[in-house]
């Protein structure tokens, strides 16, 4: 059985689909909750590629995917966002979410 990622790596893999706008896809519920939130695409992005996370990633029933959550201050804002992988080797993920931690 192989071993769990570290959310060190779960990091690491994220911060480089990142670097790639491409690589990350909205979801429709994301992209509503970024707008009621005032979240850009460009802070989600920022998140994604800075953030840490500090929840440890948890399986997606539904989809098999594993959820993570990264977090970074912005401008004062403490933004969480969720991202879907399908695995520790994913080549796109999928923000599934944003929110404003803290409120």
């Amino acid at each position: 059985m192989p071993r769990k990622p570290t959310k060190g790596q779960w990091e690491s893999l994220i911060r480089h689909l990142a670097e790639e706008s491409g690589n990350v896809f909205f979801t429709h519920h994301a992209l509503t909750r970024m707008r009621e939130r005032q979240i850009t695409r460009l802070q989600v992005l920022e998140v994604l590629q800075r953030g840490v996370i500090r929840r440890e990633p948890e399986p997606d029933l539904k989809t098999d995917h594993t959820l993570c959550r990264m977090e970074r201050s912005i401008t004062g804002q403490n933004i969480g966002v969720v991202l879907a992988l399908e695995d520790a080797s994913s080549s796109v993920g999928i923000v599934v979410t944003a929110l404003l931690i803290g409120e």
